[in-house]
């Protein structure tokens, strides 16, 4: 049988970190800092009351520069925004967005530039904190990564800004950067628990498993509601097979949070490792009347149940998860799960019923013809069935493919001669 119930144990949820608050671009739209910009010539150390005039052609370029944006017209919508930023230079607007039409335009340089003068003219932190979050939003991390850079500068005790710059150089995979982020943010403010909850990630990510479990666990004992940080702890707990702990978190992340499907998947695995069988089978039954389409608890419910001599149940559960006929009598758009066939090829096996088992088989077989163990599998239902040629076809195949087929080998020598 191919891997066991446990290599289907979802990895770390460490793109759930999600951002600290959202904040809407057009907040930047309400705030305004005079100031100069770094790529034209610096204003008068006293600012200097524009006309109206020159405000109303202000206005006029910002208001064609904003629409040509929207309506992806990027060169035009640079030009009127360039034009703006001459008429009024202390003016935040038109930077936030000529640094990302610039970046689109494949001008790194200028959108940086574009964004220091951003920062120039509006030195406040929070602004340009909000700022980053719009960027993100947008899908635009480096921008948003080069904004948070400008207020940890210009102001180093944000934590804020220094957890978002963190979070981004962590995202980024860059661990270094965002480690000593999230700890210069702790240094400022220990009680942080979004913090504490990205460093215990990020040194898990390391193999610093002793460095995590500190960080998660102060982050819980902040906020007990921190459902990622409790999977998480769990799961490092039964990757060190300290199986009583990984049940006690995983029972308590249950307890507050019994509508989310991973978690008890999670305690479910960790009741098998310790012989619990049917307190596992009846965790990943509720895994899967929370989540029916979770596939990873359906196959492992399905292994265990096999191990504990229960074919007949196992194929019921693999069968429900197998797409079903699309309304008009075709095939559902649902992909084929190939894996289910296969785990349902060893079922119907176990089962005595090797007709099923080969028609499953086969059909693993025609998606992934170099599926080792159903060629393993095969060969020996042909063997039982007496159809040898067939038998030695899939046996060697197996064989070349690195499976241990000795036994199948010499029982066909006994009974057949190798077809050539």
């Amino acid at each position: 049988m191919r891997g066991g119930w446990t290599r289907h144990l979802p990895s770390a949820l460490w793109c759930v970190l999600g951002l600290a608050g959202t904040a809407g671009l057009a907040l930047i739209l309400l705030l305004s800092r005079p100031r100069d910009q770094a790529f034209v010539a610096a204003p008068p150390s006293t600012p200097v009351e524009p006309s109206a005039a020159v405000m109303d052609d202000y206005l006029l370029q910002l208001r064609l520069g904003i629409a040509a944006y929207h309506g992806q017209r990027d060169t035009e919508a640079i030009r009127a925004l360039e034009a703006a930023t001459t008429l009024q230079r202390s003016q935040h607007q038109p930077y936030r967005y000529l640094a990302e039409l610039y970046l689109r335009a494949g001008k790194p340089e200028q959108a940086w530039h574009a964004l220091r003068s951003l920062a120039a003219v509006m030195p406040d932190a929070y602004a340009l904190d909000q700022v980053g979050r719009g960027y993100e939003e947008l899908g635009l991390r480096e921008l948003a990564t080069q904004v948070y850079r400008e207020a940890v500068r210009l102001d180093p005790g944000f934590p804020s800004a220094r957890y978002n710059l963190g979070r981004a150089y962590l995202e980024a995979g860059d661990l270094e950067r965002g480690i000593a982020e999230m700890r210069e943010v702790l240094r400022l403010h220990p009680d942080f628990p979004e913090a504490h909850q990205a460093l215990g990630m990020a040194y898990t990510r390391q193999g610093g498993f002793a460095e995590a479990i500190t960080h998660l666990e102060r982050a819980l004992l902040l906020n007990p509601d921190l459902t990622v940080v409790r999977n998480h702890l769990g799961r490092i707990y039964l990757a060190q097979r300290r199986l009583d702990e990984a049940i006690q978190t995983f029972r308590s992340l249950v307890e507050r949070a019994p509508g989310v499907a991973e978690a008890r998947h999670n305690l479910a695995v960790a009741y098998a490792r310790k012989g619990l069988q049917e307190l596992a089978v009846e965790q990943f039954q509720e895994a899967l009347r929370v989540r029916p389409d979770f596939q990873a608890a359906r196959l492992d419910l399905a292994t265990l149940l096999l191990e504990m001599r229960r074919p007949q149940e196992a194929i019921a559960i693999l069968k429900a998860g197998l797409p079903t006929a699309a309304p008009d009598g075709g095939r559902s758009e649902q992909p084929d799960p190939f894996e289910l066939r296969y785990r349902l090829g060893i079922a119907y096996r176990m089962a005595g019923q090797a007709r099923e088992a080969i028609q499953e088989l086969d059909a693993v077989l025609q998606a992934q013809p170099a599926h080792a163990e159903a060629h393993a599998h095969l060969g020996a239902l042909y063997y039982q069935t007496r159809q040898f040629d067939r038998a030695w076809k899939h046996v060697r195949r197996a064989e070349t493919l690195g499976v241990p087929v000795a036994e199948l080998v010499a029982a066909l020598r006994r009974v057949s001669v190798e077809p050539r």
